[in-house]
């Protein structure tokens, strides 16, 4: 019993270190921050100011990086929450700190959660991931990753 248990654990250690090799890192040097992409999202395009991604069961994910200008950073992010209310998103979780934000919401049996971190220059970088409500155990471990990897870098 004792080494069928120590197998398991193993093969479960070796496992999970496979799975968390294949992040990708990203970034935009530009703006100054770089950002994880997890397991299994496939890069569908690619500009100056960012990406996106398409995950298995029509997962989405966005990161960009953006210059906030003249607007605050708590306005800035006021005013993304206000323009996903009125795209229909029920925002049911949000939190805005002075260097980082994060809210999320449900339409149409999705899942939207949103992190917006302050990066350089005046600059902010975010990420929108979107996924079915019926993901959400298996997409809880992956947004904290996410939430964890965006950082800014090289200001």
């Amino acid at each position: 019993m004792f080494r069928l248990l120590l197998s398991f654990v193993s093969l479960l250690f070796s496992t999970t270190l496979l799975y968390a090799q294949e992040w990708q890192p990203f970034g935009i040097k530009q703006f100054g921050f770089v950002f994880d992409a997890p397991p299994g999202f496939v890069l569908t395009q690619r500009s100056d100011q960012g990406a996106a991604f398409q995950g298995k069961n029509e997962a989405f994910l966005a990161v960009w990086g953006a210059r906030l200008g003249k607007a605050s950073f708590r306005a800035e992010i006021e005013h993304r929450i206000v323009e996903d209310e009125k795209a229909g998103w029920k925002v049911t979780y949000r939190r805005v700190k002075p260097t980082w934000a994060s809210y999320s919401g449900i339409r149409d049996g999705q899942i939207r959660y949103v992190r917006v971190i302050a990066a350089c220059n005046d600059g902010a970088a975010l990420f929108i991931m979107n996924y079915s409500r019926s993901e959400k155990i298996a997409y809880d471990p992956v947004v904290v990753r996410m939430v964890r990897s965006l950082r800014a870098e090289g200001c």
